[in-house]
């Protein structure tokens, strides 16, 4: 048998997968970037991992039942687009509203895990997550896998993930030195429009 297909090359595939599904720019890479910058690595990271939890949830679901969970998005695809645009949008006034200011952030454990749950809600209300994970699943052949090869392209998909928020938070960590209140208000309005953008789409999309 290839390494490929053995649980350790499944492992490497999982990996392959969750930095593939993890890297486009949407509303939970900015958010990451955003609170790196705004208050420190550590945050920006933990908030990563509330996405990286979500991540790992949907690879679970997609590697155990490819088939069956194709139904169940379909029947689910609507609300959670509508709900989870509805808290895009709400979180985008509540970025454009703020005036971060580099002196008198307060990097707090409870902060971290708060900007973590909303980071795993938004991952995990969104179907095209899962789309995403199925597509990639039948595009590399990695269907009908034995239960141990699920659990290992599980774990995989975890680190994937996990690696690539801290990629990023350490790329946007080192450019924190360098900005100013100024830098940081228009990385909030940045993001509060795009955030905005992508929740008004998923939102529209289902009532039009």
């Amino acid at each position: 048998m290839p390494v490929i297909y053995t649980p350790a090359g499944y492992i490497l595939w999982g990996i392959l997968i969750g930095v593939l599904v993890a890297a486009p720019l949407g509303p939970v890479n900015l958010i990451c970037i955003r609170r790196t910058l705004a208050y420190s690595k550590r945050n920006g990271f933990t908030v990563g991992l509330g996405a990286a939890a979500a991540d790992t949830i949907f690879g679970a679901i997609a590697a155990f039942g490819l088939s069956s969970v194709m139904g169940l998005v379909d029947k689910v695809d609507g609300w959670f687009s509508l709900v989870g645009g509805s808290i895009l949008i709400i979180l985008s006034i509540n970025l454009w509203t703020k005036h971060p200011h580099l002196s008198d952030v307060e990097d707090t454990v409870r902060d971290r895990l708060k900007g973590a749950a909303g980071a795993f809600t938004l991952t995990i209300m969104n179907p095209m997550t899962i789309l995403g994970f199925v597509a990639l699943f039948v595009a590399l052949g990695l269907q009908n896998m034995e239960p141990i090869n699920a659990v290992a392209i599980t774990i995989g998909i975890g680190l994937g993930s996990s690696l690539w928020w801290f990629t990023i938070t350490s790329c946007a960590g080192y450019m924190k030195s360098r900005l100013s209140d100024k830098h940081l208000l228009t990385i909030n309005r940045v993001s509060a429009v795009i955030v905005a953008l992508c929740g008004l789409w998923a939102v529209s999309k289902n009532l039009f």
